[in-house]
């Protein structure tokens, strides 16, 4: 999913946070990071096109909504991303890289290990 540099900037502050949060909360630490004044408004723009995209899941928190990540990290994203739009076939695909590669056959097997100490 390709983002513009603002919406980059709100899905970096949103993964430091580790939790869901208000618009004025993503607001706040973008106001010190970046040249240009924000606009609250500018900022609600952005979550909610990112909520209505995928990348932010959107909640009633009192009488306004908070928001977080629906992945952990721009691969996890992507990842959502094509599974989204090409379902079995990209799965597919996923499965069959390790049989012709080598590196991608043993990546694979670290990676379950991985998950299996976890």
């Amino acid at each position: 999913m390709a983002r513009g540099t603002l919406e980059s900037d709100v899905m970096d502050v949103l993964w430091r946070a580790k939790r869901p949060l208000p618009v004025r909360a993503v607001l706040d630490p973008l106001k010190s990071t970046r040249p240009e004044q924000l606009a609250y408004t500018t900022v609600m723009t952005v979550v909610s096109r990112l909520a209505d995209k995928g990348a932010l899941e959107r909640t009633r928190h009192g009488r306004g909504f908070v928001y977080a990540p629906t992945a952990e990290d721009e691969a996890g994203l992507a990842v959502r991303e094509v599974l989204r739009r090409y379902g079995d076939a990209a799965v597919a695909h996923f499965v069959s890289v390790p049989a012709t590669d080598p590196k991608a056959k043993e990546r694979l097997r670290r990676l379950l290990e991985q998950r299996e100490e976890a």
